[in-house]
């Protein structure tokens, strides 16, 4: 099957790179950058390069709110500090970085949904820690949050599917959306008794009309292909009962094996079949409306090269 995917590309999405040592910086996407440039993918006629575009106001305080937004903006400005109370540092610039994000992944959506391309991959994306009103877990602002709502209160979807599987649980997702019946939800992630932010247990299901449109998979630390694989098996017949109108992956490298920050040992066989299982139930359900955020991965080759093989996967070449 041929797909046309629009890939974000473009030197805004590298100023969103924490200073110092911090495991968040630049040389992540333009790792990415180079591989795909090796590979020939931005070549491909069935490939069409966007321009990242900043999210206005507006577009961010559709899930985050007024004060959040209006704080950012000045930590920007003064560019010192945190923006959390643990491991989000400010610096000069970094509300128009993470407005980038979000923008972007924003602008993939409109084209997905004005059959423009057929899917979209924000190798930036994914930001999943961010709560409505702070920043979490390196994280700024919460680009699929904000586009899980452009998708509910623009384009009146119904039947929304959130798929995530960075190593870490994307709290800034489940628990904002965790009532609501119209947000299907799959994460596959390790254990939150051993890693931030401590939240995804099995138990964790949904509440009130959310209620069993939730799945929290939760793997022990060690955890590889086989494990993730037989997690990944367990909920096709969910994703197919849920008849999704638009899928949104995280696609975060950071439960690769040799990753520096988290205890799982995945290959990108884990990456490359998610994206198969998720490709074939957007072509039965979506229209082939598939969303990719790139999410964590602090072992830039792994994470470019997982990354490459979902890209491979929607193009149809694997």
């Amino acid at each position: 099957m041929v797909c046309k995917v629009g890939l974000a590309y473009g030197q805004e999405l590298l100023l969103y790179s924490f200073p110092g040592n911090h495991p968040m910086n630049s040389k992540r996407i333009a790792t990415f950058y180079e591989k795909i440039k090796s590979e020939g993918i931005l070549e491909k006629k069935n490939v069409a390069t966007v321009k990242p575009e900043l999210a206005s106001e507006e577009e961010l305080m559709l899930f985050h709110t007024k004060d959040y937004v209006s704080f950012v903006k000045e930590k920007s400005v003064e560019g010192r500090g945190l923006l959390d109370d643990e491991d989000t540092p400010a610096f000069k610039g970094v509300f128009e970085a993470a407005s980038y994000v979000v923008g972007t992944t924003l602008k993939l959506v409109e084209m997905i949904m004005e059959n423009r391309i057929n899917h979209g991959f924000n190798p930036m994306g994914g930001l999943h820690h961010a709560q409505r009103n702070s920043a979490a877990g390196f994280c700024v602002f919460n680009d699929a949050a904000v586009a899980l709502l452009k998708l509910r209160t623009y384009y009146k979807l119904s039947r929304i599917l959130y798929f995530d599987i960075d190593a870490h649980h994307s709290d800034g997702v489940y628990y904002p959306f965790e009532q609501d019946g119209w947000l299907y939800y799959v994460d596959i992630h390790e254990d939150g008794r051993y890693l931030y932010p401590g939240t995804g247990s099995k138990e964790e299901k949904g509440k009130g009309e959310g209620y069993g449109k939730k799945v929290n998979i939760p793997l022990k630390p060690n955890s590889g292909d086989k494990e993730f694989l037989s997690a990944l098996n367990s909920v096709e017949s969910f994703l197919k009962e849920a008849k999704p109108e638009f899928i949104v992956l995280q696609a975060g490298g950071d439960g690769l094996e040799g990753d520096p920050i988290t205890h799982l040992r995945y290959s990108k066989k884990a990456h490359e079949e998610t994206a198969r299982l998720l490709h074939n139930i957007a072509h039965e359900f979506s229209d082939g409306r598939l969303l990719v955020l790139g999410g964590g991965g602090y072992n830039v080759e792994n994470t470019s090269s997982a990354w490459v093989s979902i890209l491979k996967v929607l193009l149809g070449e694997s």
